[in-house]
């Protein structure tokens, strides 16, 4: 099912492209002044991912004017999200029956370089909506007790809108929505201890299970070495939308 929406965004965006340089092509012998002009775009906001929540979402991009309704944008981008418990009553939220696990401290970032093409139909002399699509390379990072990073690449789309407000100064509005899984990150154990159904004290083990979204025990039977390597490596799934807003600068 992954391998068919993927293979479907990426056929939806070979066509974009396509028509995107066919309207470029047929309006580029009148808009000579507008293929040289460049844009730099400040925008913030938040974005939703399927396994981290919500994340802040910035980018910083330059864009280059093909012809008057076709842009392209270089941007480098900045994801962050983070999940922080520490201190005794942990198990108990888990299910267990009031355990302590030593600084429990997921955190996600992610530096995405994004190649973004931006159709815009004019709505009057100052505003105009936005088709977007493109493709992204995610450098990310993700650290519980270790720090692990990892790479992947996915596209995007969307729709926009802008608003211009001075003569070289436009509020634009996004949004949008990546296709990007991470794959391979290992759980990390935290020393901790947890009550058994007799109240007695266990000393084992926390770790963090992406799959479930959710904190498990496991007792010190002598075996950990064993255990750690039996653990089932994780996928980060940052699929999800984004909303974003700022202002573009002419030059």
């Amino acid at each position: 099912m992954k391998n068919q929406v993927r293979s479907f965004v990426s056929t939806a965006l070979f066509l974009f492209f396509g028509i995107a340089m066919t309207i470029s092509s047929l309006s580029a012998q009148t808009n000579r002044a507008e293929d040289k002009s460049f844009y730099v775009g400040l925008t913030g906001g938040m974005s939703h991912s399927e396994s981290q929540g919500g994340m802040a979402d910035l980018r910083a991009e330059v864009i280059f004017s093909v012809s008057r309704s076709l842009k392209l944008g270089l941007g480098l981008g900045y994801l962050s999200s983070s999940d922080q418990m520490h201190g005794s009553g942990f198990g108990g939220m888990m299910g267990g029956g009031g355990g302590l696990a030593m600084g429990l401290n997921h955190s996600f970032r992610s530096t995405p370089l994004t190649l973004t093409a931006y159709l815009r139909k004019p709505l009057s002399d100052s505003a105009g909506a936005v088709l977007l699509g493109g493709v992204g390379y995610y450098w990310s990072r993700y650290q519980d007790i270790t720090v692990q990073k990892k790479g992947a690449l996915g596209p995007h789309l969307g729709l926009g809108a802008d608003l211009r407000i001075g003569r070289n100064v436009l509020v634009i509005g996004e949004v949008s929505y990546r296709f990007v899984i991470l794959n391979g990150f290992m759980p990390d154990l935290h020393p901790g201890s947890d009550l058994d159904e007799q109240g007695h004290r266990m000393d084992g083990f926390w770790y963090f299970d992406q799959s479930d979204d959710r904190n498990h025990f496991r007792m010190d039977d002598g075996h950990m070495d064993e255990f750690r390597k039996n653990l089932t490596p994780f996928d980060i799934n940052i699929n999800g939308f984004g909303m974003k807003a700022g202002l573009r600068l002419g030059f």
